[in-house]
C-alpha cells in the first residue's frame, strides 16, 4: 500500500482539512485545520485543485516514512526538517524518495503545523470531510489522533506545480495579542465591572488549550449571570465559567453550552490565538458586525489574490 509509516506521531497528530459544514445540528463540530491559511499554503504549493487534507502536528515531535516518492511540504509554526538524517529548509517543496525518512520537530514560535503530501492523504471522508474529530470518533485514521505505528493511506503520487508563499503564515506579535470580539446578546446581561474588566485589564494564554479552546488567566470575571438554558455555540465564543477563566472555543467544540458569553472573538484573531503558546498576553476590544465584516472580507481576499497571483 501506497502509504506514510508513522514512527514517532507526537503529541497530537491528525488528519485535517477545511473541515466539515452543516453539522453542528447534530451534535458534530466542524474540526478541520486550526490554522487554515497555512492548510490553504499547502495546497497551493503541491498544486492541489481540491481540499486535500493534511497531517495536523501540534508542537511537532513527527518522524514518518513513505513507502513510495512524493512531493512534500511543511507550513503553519516554524519547524526544523531532516530527510534521511539530513538537516534541510524548512520552507518550499521537498521530493522524498521511497524508503526515506522524514523528521519534523518544533522551533519555539507557534504550536500548529501541516504536512503535506503530493497525492494526497486516502482515509475515508466521512460527512464530507476527512477532518479528525476525536471526541466524536469519526473522520481521519480511525476518528483519533494519529498513533505510533500508523499507516496513513496516500494517493498516487503526482508533481507539485505550485509555488512557495511564505506570507500565508501567520506572525504572532510578540508583545500583547489583541483579539477582537462582536458582542454578543448577554453582553449587556454581564455585570459591569466584569465587561470593566474584560476589556481594561490584559489575560494570558494558559496550558489550558487544545483543539476545543483555549483557556485564558487573569482578572477573574464574575458575569452575575445567575443560570442559562444551554445554546448553541459558535466558533470564537467567549465562554465566562464559574471560576471567571474565559475560554474561547475553537474548532471541535462542544457544539452547546450553558456559560455565560459576551460575544466572539472574529475569525483572524481566533487563528493567531490558536498558534499563541502559554504566556502569550492578550487583550479584549469590542469591534462591530460591520467592522468584523470588513475585516473578513479583507482578510480572505489578500489570501485569494495572493493565491492566484503565486501561480
Amino acid at each position: 500500500m501506497n502509504g506514510l509509516q508513522i514512527h514517532k506521531a507526537g503529541i497530537a497528530s491528525s488528519v485535517q482539512d477545511s473541515g466539515r459544514v452543516g453539522t453542528l445540528s447534530i451534535g458534530i463540530p466542524p474540526s478541520g485545520a486550526m490554522d487554515r491559511p497555512a492548510l490553504m499554503s499547502g495546497q497551493h504549493q503541491l498544486g492541489h485543485q481540491h481540499d486535500e487534507a493534511a497531517i495536523e502536528m501540534a508542537y511537532a515531535d513527527f518522524a514518518a516514512t513513505l513507502t513510495e516518492a512524493h512531493d512534500v511540504v511543511v507550513t503553519g509554526a516554524p519547524v526544523q526538517l531532516r530527510i534521511n538524517q539530513q538537516a534541510c529548509r524548512s520552507e518550499g517543496v521537498h521530493h522524498i524518495e521511497a524508503g526515506q525518512t522524514l523528521e519534523v520537530k518544533a522551533t519555539h514560535e507557534g504550536i500548529y503545523s501541516y504536512l503535506h503530501l503530493s497525492g494526497g492523504i486516502m482515509t475515508t471522508p466521512q460527512l464530507d470531510s476527512r477532518s479528525t474529530s476525536p471526541r466524536e470518533g469519526i473522520g481521519g485514521l480511525d476518528g483519533d489522533f494519529l498513533k505510533d505505528g500508523d499507516i496513513v493511506p496516500l494517493g498516487a503520487p503526482d508533481k507539485a506545480v505550485g509555488a512557495s508563499d511564505p506570507q500565508l503564515t501567520i506572525k504572532n506579535p510578540t508583545t500583547v495579542l489583541e483579539l477582537r470580539f462582536v458582542a454578543g446578546f448577554q453582553f449587556d446581561d454581564f455585570a459591569d465591572e466584569a465587561i470593566r474588566s474584560l476589556l481594561a485589564k490584559e489575560f494570558t494564554v494558559t496550558a489550558k488549550a487544545n483543539r476545543m479552546g483555549v483557556t485564558l488567566n487573569g482578572e477573574r470575571l464574575h458575569s452575575g449571570i445567575a443560570a442559562l438554558y444551554s445554546e448553541a455555540t459558535c466558533y470564537g465564543a467567549i465562554q465566562v465559567p464559574p471560576d471567571g477563566n474565559p475560554i474561547i472555543l475553537l474548532n471541535d467544540r462542544q457544539t452547546v453550552g450553558g456559560y455565560p458569553k459576551p460575544g466572539a472573538v472574529i475569525s483572524s484573531d481566533c487563528l493567531r490565538l490558536a498558534q499563541s503558546r502559554p504566556g502569550q498576553r492578550v487583550r479584549f476590544a469590542v469591534c462591530s458586525p460591520e467592522e468584523a465584516d470588513r475585516i473578513g472580507w479583507l482578510e480572505q481576499h489578500y489570501l485569494e489574490t495572493r493565491l492566484r497571483d503565486r501561480h
